[in-house]
């Protein structure tokens, strides 16, 4: 899937039961979150997003 040019993952779990979402941009480490629907997975990954892509990159 993809949300504002991010591609990430929602898959379901069997242990703990859930959906484990992630994502990773580059140069950064990935993130992952679990929620107990799809749904709340995939609201969950998109504000994870929307959070990353208002964080300052990083300076050389």
């Amino acid at each position: 899937m993809q949300y504002q040019g991010i591609e990430y993952t929602i898959v379901q779990t069997a242990n703990p039961f859930g959906w484990k979402w992630s994502f990773e941009r580059e140069g950064r480490s990935p993130k992952t979150g679990i929620s107990y629907d799809r749904a709340e997975a995939i609201l969950a990954a998109e504000w994870a997003m929307q959070q990353a892509l208002k964080e300052k990159p990083y300076s050389k």
